[in-house]
């Protein structure tokens, strides 16, 4: 009994994959000049995405460089010497930790960030001003991260803009940076004021 439904089984899916087979046959007959329109993304993607992926393999080696990725030596302890060694040290929950809170931060303040802002938009009645308040908002989407990064050091330095503004808040004035419970909010900050005037336009 158990062979007779192996066998009804095994005839079913030969006959939906010959069905399927068929069908995607006539399907590139019908639709060919688009199937050839994919196929410099298809490379794209395997040239630029997937083959790299391979490179993750070198986590699993001691790597030398003269001998490259392939022909490096595997690890101790079945290739997980790198990992285990980053579980053990003494900065991992340091890391993780602040992985999670900023990640956390992100979802709460920065996602949100432009869809307030672009219902704000919605709300002005002047054309013109609303046309350069969301010109200027985007404007830091397109600058570099190197020169985004120049740009908030100068602002949290003793005597920068940011700080400046924070003193008349009764903070102390100091190198913002150089102060560790203010990073996750000065990064935080940072991303929603880059991100924040693109992402009311996709909205």
């Amino acid at each position: 009994m158990r062979v007779t439904n192996s066998k009804k089984a095994f005839v079913r899916h030969k006959g939906l994959r010959s069905e399927y087979f068929k069908m995607l046959r006539s399907d590139f007959k019908l639709n060919k000049g688009i199937y050839f329109l994919a196929i410099p993304m298809i490379i794209y993607y395997l040239l630029f995405h997937y083959f790299p992926m391979c490179g993750s393999i070198v986590a699993f080696k001691d790597f030398v460089p003269t001998k490259g990725i392939w022909g490096s030596p595997w690890t101790s302890m079945y290739g997980f010497k790198h990992f285990l060694n980053f579980f053990n040290s003494y900065y991992f929950w340091q890391l993780m930790r602040n992985t999670v809170v900023i990640s956390l931060m992100e979802i709460i303040f920065s996602f949100p960030a432009p869809i307030f802002f672009a219902l704000i938009l919605n709300e002005l009645r002047n054309k013109h001003y609303k046309t350069a308040i969301q010109s200027m908002s985007y404007m830091p989407h397109f600058i570099s991260l190197v020169v985004i990064c120049g740009l908030v050091k100068e602002f949290t330095t003793s005597t920068g803009l940011i700080t400046n503004l924070v003193v008349l808040l009764g903070v102390e004035k100091s190198n913002l940076l150089m102060r560790p419970e203010l990073f996750r909010w000065i990064y935080t900050g940072s991303e929603i004021w880059q991100s924040i005037g693109w992402g009311s336009i996709i909205l």
